[in-house]
């Protein structure tokens, strides 16, 4: 017990000792500081970012009902991130139609809820005011079952819309807003193109990603939507769901569609391989966390640099501090001081200077991470795990590079350091 007491008081005594040398020469600690500053905050910025990028992908299939998948032509996950791939399915593969959705309904009705969406771009006019690049949905009536798209006022497209080709709209938050002055357009109309459109509801807000907002677009009917652009001139998403008195895992719906669009494509009875693509929240998410996986295998190796160059730049200042410092240690040693005593006070003034760094690096990144996540969209903050491995790294960083400079001071002989000027 008594060794354990004498331990804690010789500790105390290099914390304080340490504590004074780094108040004594503030510019030194200053710059020490400084390279575990930018060492610890890439690597904390780098893990909030990774894990923002997780929570994107997740909030923004939160939209994607978990019980739905859907069908597209070719989705990027299929093909591992390979762009070329994607690309070459996308003009090879035959556009899916509204016959592959009559096909998917007549088989799949008693089960399942199967609707569609096609999307397309025209500038949206109102009086003088025009606004381009609006993102035109060509949608069944049942889409509000099929996804969580919401109606903040007004109604949705109805199937009487839909079975008359009625040239009606659900507007989204921004035509609300640049087109009417905010005011309630319920009733009033607005032009596509050369048309006119009654606009009978508007949809909840959606916000931005990445400062590109997601509510200016136009709902139509699907049936307006391909008189209007054309039957045949664009693929169209797919969604199916079970009905509500109908229990099917993902797994079970994704089976039941997958054979019914071989069916519909000619492929049942074939090896060859599927000319569409499934697409589920999880499969969405699973992609994207191997993909931030990748990238963080690849980007936390790069920030070991930064914290190397840091410790270095501790080494150092550190063996910079022991040869001023020589006399000083000398005296101590004259007076009693042991080895031991030396290495402690050098390593825990090293410590220190570095814990000092590694909160100072936490708190920039995490005022990064507010940053960004306050310009855009992007969910990041620093996770827990971080600040917990920012300390880690900053005791390790200080332990290590400062072996080097507290061995050169516990070695110094006493009477030739007294004898340093």
């Amino acid at each position: 017990m008594s060794g354990m007491s004498s331990f804690l008081t010789r500790l105390m005594e290099a914390a304080r000792l340490a504590v004074d040398s780094i108040r004594g020469n503030k510019t030194r600690s200053s710059l020490t500081i400084m390279g575990i500053v930018v060492g610890v905050a890439v690597v904390v910025l780098v893990a909030a970012l990774l894990q923002g990028a997780q929570s994107f992908v997740v909030n923004a299939t939160a939209d994607f009902a978990p019980d739905v998948i859907r069908v597209e032509k070719a989705s990027f996950q299929d093909f591992s991130g390979d762009g070329q791939a994607f690309a070459e399915a996308q003009s090879r593969r035959p556009d899916i139609l509204s016959e592959d959705l009559r096909f998917l309904d007549l088989r799949l009705r008693s089960d399942f809820d199967v609707g569609a969406q096609g999307v397309a771009s025209l500038p949206a006019r109102r009086g003088s005011e025009t606004l381009v690049g609006i993102s035109v949905r060509g949608v069944t009536p049942n889409i509000g079952k099929l996804t969580n798209f919401k109606i903040e006022s007004g109604r949705g497209i109805s199937q009487i819309d839909s079975d008359f080709r009625r040239n009606v709209c659900v507007v989204g938050q921004d035509i609300v807003d640049e087109l009417f002055n905010g005011r309630n357009p319920i009733g009033d109309s607005i032009k596509l193109g050369q048309l006119s459109y009654e606009v009978i509801g508007v949809a909840e807000k959606q916000g931005s990603v990445f400062g590109n907002s997601q509510d200016g677009f136009v709902q139509l009917p699907l049936s307006t939507f391909e008189k209007v652009f054309g039957r045949r001139s664009r693929s169209l998403s797919l969604f199916v769901r079970p009905i509500d008195n109908k229990e099917f895992s993902v797994a079970e719906t994704e089976e039941r569609v997958r054979v019914a669009m071989r069916i519909r494509r000619g492929l049942i009875l074939t090896n060859k391989e599927d000319n569409f693509s499934i697409v589920t929240a999880d499969s969405i998410q699973a992609f994207a966390g191997n993909l931030t996986g990748l990238v963080g295998t690849i980007i936390y190796p790069l920030t070991v640099i930064a914290l190397f160059v840091g410790g270095v730049v501790v080494m150092n200042m550190m063996l910079a501090s022991v040869s001023e410092r020589t006399r000083e240690i000398g005296i101590r040693k004259a007076l009693g001081a042991t080895r031991g005593d030396i290495l402690t006070q050098v390593l825990v003034e090293t410590v220190t200077l570095t814990l000092v760094g590694g909160f100072m690096g936490l708190l920039l990144a995490a005022a990064i991470a507010t940053t960004i996540s306050t310009v855009s969209s992007l969910p990041v903050s620093v996770p827990a795990w971080a600040v917990a491995l920012a300390i880690f790294v900053s005791c390790t960083v200080g332990i290590v590079f400062g072996v080097v400079p507290a061995r050169k001071a516990a070695s110094l002989d006493p009477i030739e350091a007294l004898r340093s000027e």
